[in-house]
């Protein structure tokens, strides 16, 4: 009987054992979240980036302009048009329109332009389809330099991308061309030291003028690029654009970002977007600031404030934020520059989206949220603001918010609008005599700007290219070294790389990244210094 008994006793004890050994030896597998893969975001991306540029082809005016809003009539928009020039070549690279139909469509354009009022060469704010200028509240027979910027821009866009030896793309060249030489930008100065927004030419008056920081610095560009005698001089920009230094506020922070330049928490997001679209900010430094960094913390100031500062009944989130320009409020609604010191609940679509290449996680988690609410998809696109707390929206389309989403989306994929306007010798030349030059770095990561209260930089796979992307400076040239290491303090990838000196990028992928954790990616640089990033890699 004891026998029986022990021998029992030892069959539990070696059962007991091998559930437990069994259960030492179980390894638990993460499942992956799949949110904001390549394969979840580039359709959304597609999908978002066609609807809207369809404001510019499918509901042009048959001037072939833009129209200033799908639910204002005839009224053509002369800065709006300006980027839906940029709108139409990302259409053609990306396959929604042939060169050939983007190029009928320049023809209209440019010859539409021709023939249109100018006021000592500027177009006015508005048109009528017969080329007369159409009134804009006060404003009747009014040259506007900064609505005439944003055009140019997009004209010397197409003259670098209509490149071909045909004589239809040579008319647009020679088009564009004679524009630029009888764009008087020293008349409006009125022979002071700025550039004057406006000239009432029948009343012989110029009203406002345009100085730094707001959306109009490419206006400030052209004018010292453009030929003698109608550029304005250095020293007007100093004095007019920025102030003799009394634009910059070197040591200010709001949330733990530095932001040098603008109103207190940076004012709405087009200023970080409208200049930009063909002025590339990773390029553009001078004595004072960088321009990436300055257009960057201005996106996460806007984004933290909404997450954090504005009152709870607005239900901003993750998914929902960005303050900027847009139609709106409650009834009745009206258009107005919103940001963290004007917010009344209004979140405006183009605000976060035309962020793609400041922000482009968090701007992504904006463009996930917004698939998924019919009731603010207008006929192209999404409609032009929200709120939340009344569960309302407004969907008319207006040209100057859905121009920059289709354009900085495409800046963020591809850099296409960027390279085609920075390679211009106009805007070199103008961006020369301002003092700007490609910034300056210091050894390491370079153009990143971790979340303020995390500490961590939060990235995701590019969705093209499939793959995360992380730019560094070396000041030489050599093997660079680099390892991820997880929470435990575990290396999951090391690998050399050869740097030359000056930037660089790294490119990388790993089977055991678990998206959405935290890590540290370390890096060993040819000269032996050592640099370290924490991360979230989605």
């Amino acid at each position: 009987m004891k026998r029986h008994i022990l021998l029992s006793l030892g069959i539990v004890v070696l059962i007991l054992q091998c559930c437990r050994q069994k259960e030492e030896e179980t390894i638990i597998v993460q499942k992956q979240d799949k949110t904001y893969t390549p394969a979840s975001v580039r359709p959304l991306l597609d999908e978002w980036q066609e609807r809207s540029f369809r404001f510019f082809y499918d509901g042009a005016s048959p001037t072939g302009l833009a129209l200033e809003g799908n639910e204002r009539g005839e009224v053509i928009t002369s800065g709006g048009s300006g980027f839906g020039i940029m709108s139409l070549i990302v259409g053609i690279e990306r396959k929604w329109i042939s060169r050939e139909e983007a190029l009928e469509r320049m023809l209209s354009i440019v010859r539409f332009l021709g023939q249109a009022e100018r006021f000592r060469g500027m177009w006015s704010h508005w048109y009528n389809p017969d080329a007369t200028a159409h009134p804009f509240g006060d404003q009747v027979k009014t040259g506007d330099v900064v609505e005439s910027a944003f055009l140019m821009a997009g004209l010397l866009c197409a003259s670098e991308y209509f490149n071909a030896i045909d004589t239809r793309e040579q008319e647009v060249r020679d088009s564009v061309a004679s524009f630029w030489k009888t764009v008087d930008w020293r008349f409006y100065t009125a022979g002071g030291n700025s550039l004057k927004w406006l000239w009432y030419s029948q009343e012989k008056r110029f009203k406002l003028d345009i100085s730094g920081w707001n959306e109009a610095w490419i206006a400030y560009v052209l004018a010292l690029a453009a030929p003698d005698p109608h550029n304005i001089t250095v020293e007007q920009y100093n004095s007019g654009w920025m102030r003799n230094g009394a634009y910059l506020h070197p040591n200010r922070e709001f949330f733990g970002y530095k932001l040098p330049l603008g109103p207190d928490y940076g004012g709405p997001l087009f200023f970080a977007h409208y200049s930009f679209l063909g002025i590339d900010p990773k390029l553009v430094a001078d004595a004072n600031l960088n321009y990436w960094e300055q257009n960057t913390a201005h996106t996460l100031i806007n984004r933290h404030y909404c997450l954090r500062e504005a009152p709870k009944t607005f239900r901003y989130d993750e998914s929902n934020w960005g303050l900027t320009a847009c139609y709106g409020g409650r009834p009745p609604w009206i258009y107005k520059a919103r940001s963290p010191q004007q917010d009344d609940g209004v979140i405006a679509p183009t605000a976060a989206l035309s962020s793609f290449p400041y922000t482009p996680f968090y701007s992504t988690q904006v463009l996930l949220s917004l698939s998924k609410k019919s009731w603010l998809t207008g006929k192209y696109g999404f409609g032009d603001s929200y709120c939340l707390e009344t569960q309302s929206s407004e969907k008319r389309h207006l040209a100057i918010d859905q121009g920059p989403i289709v354009v900085m989306m495409e800046n963020y994929r591809s850099g296409l609008i960027w390279k085609l306007l920075m390679k211009n010798e106009h805007i070199q030349r103008g961006l020369s005599a301002a003092g700007i030059s490609a910034p300056k770095y210091q050894q390491g990561f370079i153009r990143v700007m971790p979340e303020s209260l995390s500490g961590s930089y939060d990235m995701m796979r590019h969705p093209d290219r499939e793959r995360y992307e992380l730019e560094y400076y070396c000041e030489e040239a050599g093997n660079t070294t680099f390892e991820i290491i997880d929470k435990q303090n575990k290396i999951i990838s090391s690998e050399n790389q050869y740097s030359q000196y000056g930037e660089n990028q790294y490119s990388f992928d790993h089977k055991d990244i678990i998206n959405g954790k935290n890590y540290t990616i370390k890096m060993n640089t040819p000269d032996g210094k050592k640099y370290s990033l924490a991360v979230r890699l989605r």
